[in-house]
């Protein structure tokens, strides 16, 4: 006697539309999971090449080390790379633009790519060979070429004044012309190169010392590693530099409280795959849910018979998950395959649509080799893909299956008695009988209709979690909004008026403008100041630094951080916010700084200022351009009052923003033709800034719309399944309104209300989406 689990396969093949349409279910899962396994390590190290475009391929940098720290480091068994460089010295290009000279020690320039990328030429290998870009020599007004020399007047300072800054005058042999690199421009610094040996030539032994750039063995441990090097070597907080970008990209977790700090060292990035997959795999356990359903609903009588002959409830069971069980060792294989199949293809269509040079690499080459490292099939995670999708058709199956096991041989053999219970309708014109009709159908069977729009929620829902999900990837989120303005307008002499400011305010492309004025005072040698008095005494070479800024600066400056009635402080003139100064040590003793605290008040210039918040270290810091930063108190106020306080009018900066649909080169001739009118004047355009941060995106913005395309292909796959196995399941009552004469047409108009009744539904009950992307929103920031 044949088993009666045959009864499997011959359900199977006797319900062919209802096995193919679970078919096709799975079969689309299973793609999905692994187009998402196998593309998730190509964006990943697509991701992890733009972080290291933009900061380097090192975790951090000690700063100011000497030789001494730097041979102890070398010896560190926990770290993975130590690379030193010697900063040499930096000379003024513009007000708002310096000249930094880097010598690399080693192979530490290879950890620098977008420094050290050759134009023209080679880099330089011996000493005082330089390289500078295009745009340094066109600053420094030079007509140069390879092999020409070139005199620059330097000067090096050393962190916390530990020595006086040393001038002086070199002379190089230009080797080579990097490629322009415009993200120094937001930090007011451009990169040059020298030849190793040159700082030795150049600098005093007193003034040279090392940055060491680190990568820990550990990803892990790294914080830990750091705070251990920072406390052996008592380095200062403030010479700990992270590179934020790369340690978030690869996901390491860093100290919360460190400079620009604003990731936990979890991956979002596979979080929201995770998030995805689970979306697709809901729509599509809700596709398979709903048509076994259906089909179960359909055998009853079946399975009443057997259980009549004596089936048992766990027989029932295993025949309705061994038919899902069958389909899935026949879909999952061929998902994988075409998963497979198709997750090369988008990365081989997206990589050949534009140059190699936007992906951050050398050649087509490179770019092939990077992509097949990272997504190379990996047997593993193939494995996980099929079980994963086995799993969420077998939990699909669990509700059809109880429900057969359940069956009652008697009802199920006399046939099922349904109590149809009317309520009392109020007689009404009904004025589109195909519309009438579709509510009704909708309503027959309530479960089956609920079920049907959860299934084209969920499809919707992936796609609009896909279209967040690639804002997730960019490492360079947070720099395109680290500078305030499209352009930083610079006066450090004579200074801008107001009616200047109205100026740059009337012109058609502006939509507002952040204005700064800045005073600074040193003390005399009697611990006071000769211009200003203050009612406070700061200890000694700590400044005294009156700021003045105007509404939209206050906007970018502290944001929400201040109360309504705070800013009413301001505005009134009786109220300001201060930044006390950073902490100095000379060796391991700590000097004393000044602080004040919040709530106090504090005079000025003879007028009283009530202190409403206090910013620490280099936290807060305002300044004009990017001349640095000046060690003091900052006493910052509204501009309406600075010229009360300073005896000055005078506005430092203007930092504009311009409209959308602003045209730029005609802002540029407009900029330029009013700096022309105010001697000392010079402005910067962030355009090309910004446009290096776009392309540096560009590699994982192409890769990520053809997976978003093509899972929200298989999104729509998935409702065309639901809404097809909807109408199969009412074939007989079709034949039976057509054999009673409703014509096609009014059956088409019938499944079309239907449809558009499903939307409305899905539309209204849109907190799903806003869920889904209220996460997206969270991860993102």
């Amino acid at each position: 006697m044949k088993s009666y689990r045959t009864l499997a396969i011959k359900e199977l093949l006797s319900q062919k539309v209802t096995s193919i349409l679970i078919l096709l279910a799975v079969i689309l899962s299973t793609m999905m999971t692994t187009i998402v396994g196998q593309s998730i390590g190509a964006l990943a190290a697509m991701r992890e090449q733009q972080a290291i475009m933009i900061g380097g391929k090192r975790y951090a940098t000690f700063l100011q080390m000497d030789a001494e720290q730097l041979h102890a480091l070398r010896k560190d068994q926990r770290l993975s790379y130590i690379g030193a460089s010697i900063y040499i010295g930096s000379m003024k290009l513009t007000p708002a633009l310096n000249l930094g000279l880097t010598e690399y020690l080693g192979d530490n320039a290879s950890i620098y790519p977008a420094n050290t990328s050759i134009e023209e030429g080679r880099l330089p290998q011996k000493p005082m060979e330089i390289a500078l870009s295009k745009d340094t020599l066109q600053y420094l007004g030079i007509e140069k070429h390879i092999g020409d020399k070139i005199t620059l007047s330097l000067e090096k300072s050393l962190r916390h004044n530990i020595a006086d800054s040393y001038t002086y005058t070199a002379e190089f042999v230009l080797t080579g012309i990097l490629k322009n690199n415009y993200l120094g421009y937001t930090s007011g610094m451009i990169t040059g190169i020298v030849g190793e040996g040159s700082a030795k030539n150049v600098l005093p032994s007193s003034h040279v010392y090392y940055n060491v750039d680190i990568r820990t063995v550990d990803k892990g441990k790294f914080q830990t590693i750091v705070d251990d090097i920072n406390e052996q070597f008592q380095i200062h907080e403030l010479d700990t530099s992270y590179n934020v970008v790369y340690l978030n990209a690869l996901g390491i977790s860093y100290n919360a409280d460190s400079e620009d700090s604003n990731d936990t060292g979890f991956s979002f990035m596979m979080l929201a795959g995770i998030l995805v997959a689970g979306l697709v795999l809901l729509a599509a356990g809700l596709v398979i849910y709903n048509i076994l359903k259906i089909s179960v609903s359909k055998r009853v009588k079946s399975y009443g018979i057997l259980r009549a002959i004596g089936g048992e409830k766990g027989q029932l069971y295993q025949i309705v998950v061994i038919e899902v069980i069958l389909l899935c060792l026949l879909g999952i294989p061929i998902g994988i395959a075409l998963g497979s199949v198709s997750a090369k293809g988008i990365l081989t269509a997206s990589t050949t649509l534009i140059s190699p040079e936007v992906f951050l690499v050398e050649n087509a080459s490179e770019l092939k080799r990077l992509i097949a490292e990272n997504s190379s099939l990996k047997g593993f995670y193939l494995l996980v893909s099929g079980v994963i999708t086995l799993v969420f058709a077998l939990i699909a199956t669990l509700p059809a299956a109880r429900y057969a096991a359940k069956v009652s041989p008697v009802l199920a053999m006399s046939g099922t008695s349904l109590k149809i219970r009317r309520k009392k309708r109020k007689k009404k014109v009904i004025r589109n009988f195909e519309s009438y009709y579709a509510r009704l159908n909708l309503k027959r069977n309530k479960g089956r209709t609920v079920i049907t729009i959860l299934s084209l929620v969920m499809s919707i829902t992936v796609f609009i979690a896909l279209q967040g999900f690639s804002s997730i990837l960019n490492v360079a989120s947070g720099l395109q909004d680290s500078h305030l303005g499209d352009y930083q307008i610079t006066n450090e002499t004579v200074g801008f008026t107001t009616e200047n400011l109205h100026e740059l305010l009337e012109n058609s492309d502006v939509k507002n403008v952040a204005a700064i004025q800045f005073s600074l005072y040193e003390q005399n040698l009697d611990g006071r100041f000769d211009e200003i008095d203050v009612s406070f005494h700061l200890k000694p070479s700590e400044t005294l630094q009156i700021v003045g800024i105007n509404d939209e600066y206050w906007d970018y400056f502290m944001g929400t951080e201040l109360k309504e009635e705070q800013l009413e402080l301001l505005k009134s003139g009786n109220a300001c916010v201060v930044r006390n100064p950073i902490s100095v040590s000379y060796g391991e003793e700590q000097l004393e700084t000044t602080s004040i605290e919040v709530g106090t008040t504090i005079n000025v210039a003879g007028t009283s200022l009530k202190v409403i918040n206090t910013l620490d270290g280099y936290e807060g810091y305002l300044g004009i351009g990017n001349s640095g930063f000046t060690n003091g108190i900052q006493v910052i106020v509204d501009d309406s009052i600075y010229s009360q306080l300073t005896g000055k009018n005078t506005y430092s900066e203007f930092l504009p923003t311009l409209n959308k649909n602003a045209d730029r080169r005609s802002f540029d001739k407009f900029v330029e033709a009013f700096c022309g009118k105010i001697p000392g004047s010079t402005f910067l355009s962030y355009e090309e800034t910004e446009q290096q941060l776009k392309e540096s995106f560009a590699q994982i913005q192409m890769l990520a719309w053809g997976l978003i395309f093509f899972i929200g292909l298989i999104g729509i796959l998935n409702i065309i399944n639901t809404v097809y196995t909807n109408i199969h399941t009412r074939v007989t009552e079709i034949g039976m309104q057509r054999a009673i004469g409703m014509s096609a047409t009014s059956l088409y108009k019938i499944f079309l209300w239907e449809g558009c009744i499903l939307w409305y539904f899905c539309i209204y009950n849109r907190w799903l989406f806003g869920v889904c992307l209220y996460y997206l929103h969270w991860s993102s920031n």
